[in-house]
């Protein structure tokens, strides 16, 4: 009986030391080669994994914490479709990209860099529809041949073709397109994608 109340009192002081760990903290990285301070809660879901918290308790930011200081109006499950673009010459992030994370919430592979599309809630749930269409197999016109889609585990619906496909998807949705054309690699004719989650849309394309 006194070996199990010795157990209990240290599960009890772990406990109680796991909550006082729970704390505002900061981590430092760069981003487009830009040194910045990050600030976030450390017991809030921004690590990839246990591995990742345990491998940097530096002051150096993991992966996940850097997606969310980029991506915060998404939520911890939408963020998943994402992952952190690092160059390990520079030891800097860059803009979040389309690809699966290794458990530092980095990218596992070279990954489509993303950027937002500024566009309408509207215009995104548009993009949905086609994509849950060529999903389907049931999408009829000139993009049924170009345009492949797929939902991620993190709800995110993928859409993915060439450049021209892409644009004149953004087109039939009625998409605000912007800048985010301009991208010399979707001009060009390179691969791309979109990814429609939490009401916001990302033109991923596979150079910055």
């Amino acid at each position: 009986m006194k070996y199990l109340a010795f157990l209990a009192t240290v599960a009890g002081v772990m406990t109680l030391a796991g909550t006082a760990m729970a704390a505002p903290t900061q981590c430092t990285t760069k981003i487009e080669g830009e040194e910045v301070t990050i600030f976030y809660d450390d017991a809030e879901p921004t690590y990839s994994s246990f591995r990742e918290r345990y491998f940097t308790r530096s002051r150096t930011c993991p992966g996940a914490v850097v997606i969310t200081y980029l991506m915060p109006n998404l939520t911890a499950q939408e963020r998943q479709v994402f992952c952190a673009n690092y160059d390990p010459k520079t030891r800097s992030h860059s803009l979040p990209a389309q690809g699966s994370r290794d458990a530092f919430g980095r990218c596992e592979t070279p990954s489509r860099t993303c950027k937002i599309v500024n566009t309408t809630r509207d215009s995104a749930l548009s993009l949905v529809g086609i994509g849950e269409k060529a999903e389907e197999g049931t999408l009829t016109g000139r993009l049924s041949s170009t345009l492949s889609a797929a939902t991620h585990s993190s709800g995110a619906m993928v859409l993915s073709g060439n450049a021209g496909s892409i644009t004149s998807l953004l087109s039939s949705a009625g998409a605000t397109v912007g800048t985010a054309l301009s991208a010399p690699a979707v001009l060009a004719g390179a691969a791309a994608s979109v990814v429609v989650i939490g009401g916001a849309v990302y033109l991923c394309s596979d150079d910055d």
